[in-house]
Parts: C-alpha cells; sequence; structure tokens
C-alpha cells in the first residue's frame, strides 16, 4: 500500500495525524508530493 501526502507546508499537527493515520494503515511507502517549507518538518 502506498500513502501520498502533499501540501503539509510545516503544519505539524497535520503531518502528525497523517502519520499515525499511515502507520495504522502500515502502508509500505510514503510519497510526499511536495511543499514542505522548513527542513525540520521533513524529520
Amino acid at each position: 500500500m502506498i500513502g501520498i501526502l502533499s501540501d503539509s507546508h510545516d503544519n505539524l499537527d497535520a503531518i502528525k495525524k497523517a502519520v499515525n493515520l499511515l502507520n495504522k494503515k502500515k502502508v509500505d511507502l510514503v510519497i510526499h508530493a511536495g511543499d514542505l517549507i522548513s527542513p525540520f518538518t521533513a524529520q
């Protein structure tokens, strides 16, 4: 299963919710299609 994220714009709360959902669904691969603003968000 593949998860796709985009337009996160450093919204850490939304990113955490998405990561939790993707982990719960046990996706095999996550693709981020862009719009990270600050490098700290990628961590």
